[in-house]
């Protein structure tokens, strides 16, 4: 398995390319792209917090381009099920997706049916996501440090519901420097994963924004974020560096086509979903 600092280097490294590239040359300019609605293909549930995000990016981005573009939400094996579909397209841009720390990662955890490097056109990096650990309201842990003790005391006692390796390396990351053994619980996406932690089936729910919910309604504590620095949203929520930990994780989500995506079309692509992020819908997510 990769080292932490390896696999970040190396998440960084690829959605620095997916800033920078748009795609290959040679190909005939595509003036009447697109004719028909394009299709975007999701590793998530319906009302994950991803899935929420994209909507308004992709309604705001179809207006633009004169085309509807339709979510096609893929769950399972963290992203590894969506990314295999967008590999197996035709490169003609009616159909591309997303990609996220966990599709880049997961290549050097396990066996997956695609290629990060090689099966892919890359078209923008739009988000970085915030991550975070919480617990129940109800839980008797009001700060990481009474968490981490407790785990401390307990070992392989405290259960985390988590969905994709982001999550769950960040989490593990945190378990080997602080010497302690917990119990990773994975879901089909990370809606679910919140509602093991609502049911109290685990203690804690490690992933993205769908914590933020219950954290506004009280019922979920955010005990710590996942970043290098504090998130503007959540300032009085430590990061585990700020606790004197050198665990940090990255989760950035971008936009990518099957190979061989001629550039024209790339283009067209970055440029509408580029001018979408200034769109108000998307900007209040």
């Amino acid at each position: 398995m990769m080292k932490k600092h390896e696999a970040m280097g190396f998440v960084l490294g690829v959605f620095s390319f997916l800033v920078l590239t748009l795609g290959l040359p040679g190909y005939p300019v595509a003036a009447d792209y697109p004719t028909r609605p394009i299709n975007f293909i999701l590793g998530y549930t319906p009302g994950s917090s991803p899935d929420v995000t994209l909507r308004p990016l992709a309604e705001a981005a179809g207006k633009i381009l004169g085309q509807p573009i339709v979510i096609l939400n893929k769950p399972g094996a963290a992203t590894a099920l969506c990314m295999a579909q967008i590999k197996n397209e035709k490169p003609d841009g009616y159909t591309i997706g997303s990609i996220v720390g966990s599709s880049i990662l997961n290549p050097h955890i396990e066996k997956v049916p695609y290629d990060v490097n090689k099966d892919y056109t890359p078209i923008m990096k739009f988000v970085d996501n915030m991550m975070g650990l919480a617990v129940s309201a109800s839980s008797p842990w009001q700060t990481l440090q009474e968490f981490i003790a407790y785990a401390k005391a307990n070992p392989g006692k405290i259960k985390y519901s988590h969905f994709g390796t982001v999550n769950r390396m960040a989490m593990e990351g945190l378990a080997r420097e602080a010497g302690i053994k917990w119990v990773p619980i994975s879901h089909k996406g990370p809606k679910e994963a919140a509602m093991a932690l609502l049911g109290k089936h685990v203690d804690a729910f490690a992933g993205g924004v769908d914590w933020a919910p219950y954290v506004e309604s009280g019922e979920f504590r955010l005990i710590a974020t996942f970043g290098p620095k504090r998130y503007k949203t959540y300032p009085n929520t430590p990061t585990f560096v700020d606790l004197g930990y050198k665990t940090w994780m990255a989760s950035p989500s971008g936009i990518v086509g099957p190979k061989a995506l001629p550039a024209p079309i790339v283009q067209k692509l970055h440029n509408a979903f580029k001018e979408a992020m200034n769109d108000p819908g998307f900007l209040r997510v």
